[in-house]
């Protein structure tokens, strides 16, 4: 079950530990920077003045801010698929993990300012950019592969499902329930049983197709 209340999403920039890596202590001053400022008005002068070096010495490790945010988010979205994975192992069949999943994804994501623009990049220059990287595409893959690797191996899914379309689907699947857990249309029960009813028939037929 999922936690009414999601703590913070921590990257390992977070840590209290002193580091002379200047590329780590950036990363950890833009951390302090959105907590204060938010994401949106973080500029690389607020990161500069918060880690005490120069603007251009910031841009010695990142080409510009949306270098240096989507470094940030790509580190919270695999934070958060790091905490997805205790409550998923206890899944035991696979339309329950990849549910689970799911789930678990959209209800934390929506909390953190971070690896929400994972789920949902904008029409900003951070969020074109982030889908010209793939940053989405690889930490979707990161989460879901094993699991579809795993049935593919069990005989759950055809060997020659097209990846990125499943992986596609199943992310538009945890927007869609982000936003409407974000709007209140409905609980994390509620669509626990949705996904069950509409998502799962749908690996269902996948296997009853492969085993004809």
């Amino acid at each position: 079950m999922l936690t009414a209340m999601c703590p913070r999403l921590r990257s390992r920039q977070d840590a209290p530990a002193s580091t002379d890596d200047p590329r780590e202590r950036i990363l950890a001053a833009a951390e302090r920077c959105i907590d204060r400022y938010g994401l949106r008005k973080t500029t690389i002068d607020d990161i500069a003045s918060e880690v005490g070096l120069s603007r251009p010495s910031v841009y010695r490790y990142f080409a510009d801010r949306d270098d240096l945010l989507i470094e940030l988010i790509t580190r919270h979205g695999r934070a958060l698929i790091n905490e997805a994975k205790k409550p998923l192992s206890r899944q035991s069949g696979f339309p329950d993990r990849v549910i689970e999943a799911m789930l678990y994804v959209a209800d934390h994501a929506r909390r953190d300012p971070l690896t929400r623009r994972v789920i949902e990049p904008d029409g900003t220059s951070l969020g074109r950019r982030m889908r010209n990287s793939g940053t989405s595409q690889l930490l979707r893959a990161e989460l879901f592969d094993p699991f579809l690797d795993i049935a593919v191996a069990n005989n759950e899914l055809p060997p020659g499902l097209p990846r990125a379309d499943v992986l596609l689907w199943l992310g538009n699947l945890i927007v869609m329930v982000m936003r409407s857990l974000e709007d209140g249309e409905a609980d994390v029960k509620r669509y626990r049983s949705m996904l069950r009813r509409f998502a799962a028939p749908a690996f269902a037929g996948l296997d009853a197709k492969l085993n004809a």
